[in-house]
């Protein structure tokens, strides 16, 4: 199996408003000092000026808090969106076909994949390494968010136990999960131009969020990756 060897954002000021002291509303309507008034050239140009620079900060202070509200699942969704285009595009031109799911996995800082064009994803990867640096933060990402799902749902299992013995069986199975995430970690899978993450597949399942086939979800989920997981091996 051929393998790829990788090289290892301020809320809007808070400004008080109300009426300004009667001294300095009455001061407002004397001249400025050195005898200039509000109509002259150099008074109105500075306060143009100046409400330029403000008018640019609140866009750029605007801009940011956008940014900013944007939650972690957010922030991961356009990344990894970005990112399978661009490397679907990458594929594209080397003629690979994305017709088929492509599953890849990065294992101990190599990028395996099982696809019958491994030869042409390893070329593609070989002139950019950029790319499978950027599969291993985002498979990194998405594998710990499965982790955090994985820990609310014991969470929520141990609030509702009613003994002892079920708050351990709770435990029992969130191990389980965490070790099943660990072993899924590093895998994804690029299907209609997005990219599936193995852990959070699994978590999915795990959790009830999306509805298994079989009578042993754990089993089903991993028997999906079977082939990928062996890869390399």
């Amino acid at each position: 199996m051929s393998r790829i060897t990788t090289n290892r954002e301020p809320s809007l000021p808070l400004f008080q408003r109300g009426a300004l002291p009667a001294k300095n509303a009455a001061l407002s309507d004397r001249p400025s000092q050195g005898g200039k008034s509000a109509a002259d050239p150099a008074a109105t140009v500075h306060l143009s000026d100046k409400a330029k620079a403000a008018a640019d900060k609140l866009k750029a202070d605007q801009e940011a808090a956008a940014i900013a509200a944007r939650s972690f699942d957010e922030h991961l969704k356009v990344r990894s969106d970005a990112f399978a285009a661009k490397l679907g595009a990458a594929f594209k031109r080397e003629g690979i076909p994305l017709d088929d799911p492509i599953a890849l996995r990065i294992e101990s800082g190599t990028l395996v994949t099982d696809s019958p064009y491994r030869k042409k994803v390893e070329k593609v990867l070989k002139e950019d390494p950029e790319l499978a640096k950027e599969f291993e933060a985002i498979a990194s990402l998405k594998s710990m968010r499965a982790a955090q799902k994985s820990l609310e749902l014991y969470n929520d299992e141990k609030k509702s136990a009613r003994s002892q013995d079920e708050q351990d069986r709770a435990y029992g199975r969130y191990t389980a999960r965490m070790l099943d995430i660990q072993r899924l970690s590093g895998t994804m899978v690029l299907e209609d131009g997005a990219f599936t993450s193995a852990a959070e597949d699994y978590m999915a399942v795990m959790s009830g969020e999306r509805i298994a086939t079989s009578a042993d979800p754990r089993k089903e989920v991993l028997k999906r990756y079977d082939s990928i997981l062996a890869a390399g091996r």
